[in-house]
């Protein structure tokens, strides 16, 4: 079996977001028990070299179908067929919103109140990631392929920067559980 560059074709999955995880753990089991190299450790050379590509890409096709933020990612890579996205761009004012939380972050200190303004400060952070999670499904359901087959640009871009914010909401949470654990 080779491996094909789109992991929702190694597991027989349609290429969506939205996904079946129950889906991709039956389809993941039956063919890593398939493929598995120990099951070819007797066979030819080509062979087992073969079940460790195809091994290695059932294990990276699951981590990737299987993390919300990764398969975004993969998914919008295959939508974009080699369109250029800008991988910096966020919405209006949301930067801006950012480095404030981090100066807030960085002048905390190590007493009561702090740490109670730190518990405030994760769980505005993680409303917005779920926010910003939530917005992802309904982004890809815009990218419906025009008559030329290709999906709309700014439909794109969209969920890039939602990828973008996600990322950033992401790097405040571990740095706010960082500085918990420093204390």
């Amino acid at each position: 079996m080779s491996a094909p560059a789109d992991y929702f074709a190694l597991f027989s999955l349609p290429r969506r977001y939205e996904l079946e995880r129950e889906a991709l753990e039956a389809a993941y089991e039956r063919l890593t028990l398939a493929h598995h190299p120990d099951f070819f450790a007797a066979a030819p050379e080509a062979e087992r070299q073969e079940a460790e590509r195809t091994a290695a890409a059932l294990n990276e096709g699951y981590r990737t179908l299987s993390d919300d933020a990764a398969r975004a990612a993969y998914l919008l890579g295959l939508l974009a067929g080699g369109r250029t996205l800008d991988t910096t761009a966020l919405p209006p004012g949301f930067l801006q919103e950012m480095f404030v939380l981090q100066e807030e972050v960085e002048e905390l200190t190590e007493d009561a109140a702090a740490e109670a303004r730190k518990g405030e400060l994760r769980i505005e952070a993680n409303g917005r990631l779920e926010t910003v999670r939530a917005e992802r499904e309904n982004l890809f359901a815009r990218t419906a392929a025009g008559p030329d087959g290709a999906a709309d640009a700014a439909a794109l871009q969209a969920i890039q920067s939602n990828l973008n914010c996600e990322r950033y909401l992401r790097r405040l949470l571990e740095r706010l559980d960082g500085q918990r654990d420093d204390a």
